[in-house]
């Protein structure tokens, strides 16, 4: 959806205004031509499971929309509405709406409010059918929306929100087309391509690394997963580099393709959604490029190992034991463990590019899933301070993070009579031990693990979104990279 901010619309010109109105406060919409006399005759009173839509002259429709209390507003429940917005419109073929939103969201000023609100109203239509080859709205053109704010800034800054949500808008749809993609086309070469034409839009370095130069560079996690493969395995170095920049932050994602198990195969149900495996690697991609859209004064270093995981012949196996690019040995427990080894060469090659932050995004563990479902990411990391950074600026997004431990008690779950470690510390504390697992390869001073694998992806269309990748990631970083500069 094409968004524009715009607090005096010609409303004459709008096929549908959409108004958001918090429970007993529809006087907020008193400036707009049509809207009073609609809430009269529709004894709208804003309750959150209320929508009524009338047919007025200019614009011909206006629909409201009740959010509930003021003082539980939340961005998720914003966007809820905002969907449904989006599916009215497609399904009434409104080319042009206007949403009125008159509020600010939590302790947000107005134009970091109609920034986000912004960014998620884009990206509300969002649907991925390149390989539908018969789409029932043909007809339908894509809509161009305008959205009416809360009061507090001028035209100028109205401006400057525009193109800010247009670039973190597109950095995540950058992350749902790369994650909505068949493994059959979205493979590690892809993977590297796709990073390449970023770069080349951006203007930036992009190094993509083939099977001979990983070798070279001894990474034996990353080797090890991809010998069960017909497909070359990819590591993929970005590099945005500001002159203004003053502190430097590392994003190292995972790029698993498809991951079938390997020899410790996954039950068939479900299997085709590992295709979404590689939902960290285009975290970084889409972070990249939001922040190099933004012009971030931050150094960053996108890192991406990416290969898929087959069984074979070849494939390695439960028993074998790898030697890491960092030096470390892992015993193979469970070749379905298998992120965190391509991680772990990926952890080490961005410590020794001494940056300030590591960040790291991996759908890593069903655990993380099991303790805290699809509402919030689990965030592990030994720095406090980091992780209030980020726990905020999630919150500042509505992409929310939990923080979970990563105590060296937990270590014992992960030791091996055989190497310096082993890949999978069983069942119980599952998300935890993999975090200690990718700990062993980190040198920095500031590192966090963001285990998405509950949030890069909605089995099923729910109330915020589609089905299917949900940009998990993006919004977050440039959060956390924005604190950075006060």
């Amino acid at each position: 959806m094409q968004v524009v901010v715009n607090r005096e619309p010609k409303l004459s010109k709008i096929d549908h205004l959409f108004v958001l109105l918090a429970e007993g406060e529809t006087g907020a919409a008193n400036e707009y031509e049509g809207v009073v006399d609609a809430i009269k005759r529709a004894k709208f009173s804003g309750r959150s499971d209320e929508s009524i839509t009338i047919l007025a002259d200019g614009p011909r429709k206006i629909t409201l929309l009740g959010l509930g209390k003021r003082d539980a507003l939340t961005i998720r429940g914003v966007r809820a509405s905002l969907y449904a917005i989006a599916k009215t419109a497609k399904k009434q073929r409104d080319a042009s709406i206007a949403v009125v939103f008159p509020y600010i969201i939590g302790k947000r000023d107005a134009a970091e409010t109609a920034r986000i609100v912004a960014d998620h109203l884009s990206q509300s239509d969002y649907k991925y059918d390149p390989y539908i080859t018969v789409k029932k709205d043909q007809k339908q053109s894509k809509i161009s929306a305008i959205l009416i704010p809360p009061p507090g800034f001028d035209n100028k800054t109205a401006k400057t929100i525009d193109s800010e949500a247009r670039a973190i808008a597109e950095g995540v749809q950058i992350v749902r087309d790369m994650g909505n993609s068949p493994g059959n086309v979205m493979t590690p070469t892809k993977i590297g391509e796709r990073a390449q034409e970023v770069a080349s839009e951006l203007g930036i370095k992009c190094t993509v690394y083939g099977r001979r130069e990983i070798e070279r560079m001894k990474m034996g996690g990353l080797l090890a997963v991809n010998r069960g493969s017909a497909e070359e395995p990819r590591f993929i170095v970005l590099e945005y580099s500001p002159k203004r920049a003053k502190q430097h932050v590392a994003l190292v994602g995972k790029g698993i393709t498809f991951d079938s198990g390997g020899i410790s195969i996954k039950p068939a149900e479900k299997m085709e959604e590992m295709k979404f495996d590689m939902c960290g690697a285009a975290a970084v991609v889409g972070t990249v490029y939001a922040a190099a859209k933004l012009g971030l004064p931050v150094k960053l270093t996108g890192i991406i190992a990416s290969t898929d995981n087959l069984p074979s012949g070849s494939a390695y196996k439960p028993g074998d034991i790898i030697t890491m690019m960092s030096g470390k040995t892992v015993e193979i427990v469970n070749t379905d463990a298998e992120g965190r080894m391509i991680l772990g060469d990926a952890l080490h090659y961005a410590s020794q590019l001494k940056p300030d932050h590591i960040l790291d995004y991996a759908t890593l563990t069903g655990a993380c899933v099991v303790a805290l479902g699809s509402e919030a990411a689990g965030l592990f990391t030994p720095h406090d301070e980091l992780a209030q950074k980020l726990i905020e600026a999630g919150e500042s997004v509505g992409e929310r993070l939990w923080r979970l431990p990563e105590w060296d008690d937990y270590k014992e779950l992960i030791r091996s009579e055989w190497a310096d470690m082993k890949n999978s510390g069983g069942r119980w504390g599952g998300a935890t031990s993999a975090a200690l697992f990718l700990k062993e390869f980190v040198d920095c001073p500031s590192w966090a693990h963001l285990d998405i694998a509950g949030t890069a992806y909605a089995e099923h269309e729910n109330a915020r979104e589609a089905k299917g990748a949900t940009g998990a990631g993006v919004r977050v970083t440039i959060a956390f990279l924005e604190s950075l500069l006060r």
